[in-house]
């Protein structure tokens, strides 16, 4: 809202505080703009405008139709941006706006699983996932997903499950394959949130049954663990950065990757080694040569 003062002129709302003598307007949304943490005219980013929030009311002219938002985006994207917005006691500002994103999150998930649209805008009737078995690291991607949506269902916090999945897909895209197991798995944490697509993808790979049948998936401790560690490397007693290996990783396996780092490189490049000492998982310790040592090289 902006407001007016007895003479009609705009004045800006961290410069009155006496409301009652002035008259307050609604401004349309196109005209406005966020200018740090509050809202101004887009024409005179001076004008500072007041910003209320106030629940759905008839009476206010506020009130959504949710019928309109289905109708645009889908009862799916509605039904996981009412999650998303936040935790479901808690009390939260509504933005069409905001809906936005997670359509695009359905958007992207159905395009991961089904593929590109064809020349005339239609998908295939399959799928795009392999029957491959699916790497250590897309398991480890997958069982954490599982871990925290299932972790994040059961306190009802429905928004931080979300943006696992989110970080999921993120993830997956990088992929040059997607495991048909791995995807079920997927498709099977998102049911809660989105029946409608879940249940059509569920259908395209190739299942003739409800997935509401289908037994929620548990997260295998294995995978849950992270099998990289940050090692430290030293050059004569100093450290001179760190690289990331296995757990498993060998004296000579953490010596190969650290003369190939960028910022390592340097201190190995014509030098000759006198001795390596090395704690697996803590540290790796190169001791140069000092007699062949460059200037500038320490």
């Amino acid at each position: 809202m902006a407001c007016r003062d007895q003479d009609g002129n705009l004045i800006s709302a961290d410069s009155t505080d006496m409301l009652n003598e002035h008259k307050l307007e609604i401004i349309p949304a196109e005209k406005v703009m966020k200018s740090g943490d509050f809202f101004v005219l887009k024409e005179n980013p001076n004008i500072r405008l007041f910003s209320r929030a106030h629940k759905m009311s008839k009476s206010r002219g506020n009130v959504v139709n949710p019928d309109d938002v289905v109708s645009e985006y889908g009862a799916d994207s509605l039904r996981l941006y009412e999650m998303f917005m936040g935790p479901l006691r808690d009390s939260k500002t509504w933005s069409t706006s905001g809906i936005e994103g997670v359509h695009r999150f359905l958007g992207r998930t159905w395009r991961l699983v089904v593929g590109s649209p064809l020349s005339d805008g239609t998908f295939k009737d399959r799928t795009v996932s392999v029957d491959d078995e699916p790497t250590i690291e897309q398991l480890r991607c997958l069982h954490k997903c599982i871990a925290k949506v299932t972790e994040e269902i059961e306190g009802t916090r429905f928004n931080t499950g979300i943006s696992a999945m989110m970080e999921f897909l993120n993830a997956a895209y990088k992929w040059d394959k997607h495991p048909r197991s791995v995807i079920e798995a997927f498709v099977l944490l998102l049911s809660p949130y989105a029946p409608h697509m879940a249940e059509e993808i569920w259908s395209r790979l190739g299942h003739t049954k409800s997935l509401a049948y289908e037994r929620f998936p548990k997260a295998n401790p294995t995978y849950l663990k992270d099998s990289n560690v940050v090692l430290p490397v030293q050059i004569n007693g100093k450290t001179r950065g760190t690289i990331e290996v296995e757990e498993t990783c060998t004296e000579e396996e953490a010596f190969i990757l650290a003369s190939r780092d960028e910022k390592l490189s340097k201190f190995f490049h014509g030098q000759s080694v006198k001795k390596r000492i090395y704690v697996p998982g803590k540290i790796l310790n190169v001791v140069l040569d000092r007699k062949n040592m460059k200037v500038g090289v320490q």
